[in-house]
């Protein structure tokens, strides 16, 4: 078959994300986009305040009954390499994937820095 070429199918625009705002002093923001069966997340999560709380946010990725977890916190690191819970003022980027990509969840989170509990808001079903 002379002249036929195989084009790949194009990959799904970026679409923006972000979380249902549940935390003051938290945001997180970017984009995700599908192809070839991967969901890809970009972005960035900022912590406006040194208040008791290290801040992060969480995606669940989907596949039928699988689930994948990917959760991003701010962290620290001291002169000496030790790597710490950062509380204060921070702008990170961040980056996930998974093949899980049936459904894609964001949510906001916080680590309480004396007890080392996370607590959740509420999900955000993207796709």
């Amino acid at each position: 078959m002379a002249g036929m070429t195989a084009v790949a199918a194009p990959a799904e625009a970026a679409t923006k994300w972000a979380p249902y705002n549940s935390y003051g002093n938290l945001s997180a923001w970017g984009t995700y986009t599908r192809s070839g069966g991967t969901t890809y997340v970009k972005g960035y999560l900022r912590d406006s305040a040194k208040n008791g709380w290290t801040a992060c946010v969480r995606f669940l990725f989907t596949e039928g009954t699988k689930r994948y977890w990917s959760r991003h916190k701010i962290i620290g690191v001291t002169s000496n390499g030790t790597q710490y819970n950062f509380d204060g003022k921070a702008t990170v980027s961040i980056a996930a994937k998974s093949s899980y990509s049936s459904h894609l969840w964001v949510q906001e989170c916080g680590r309480n820095k004396k007890t080392g509990k996370y607590y959740y808001g509420k999900g955000k079903k993207l796709f």
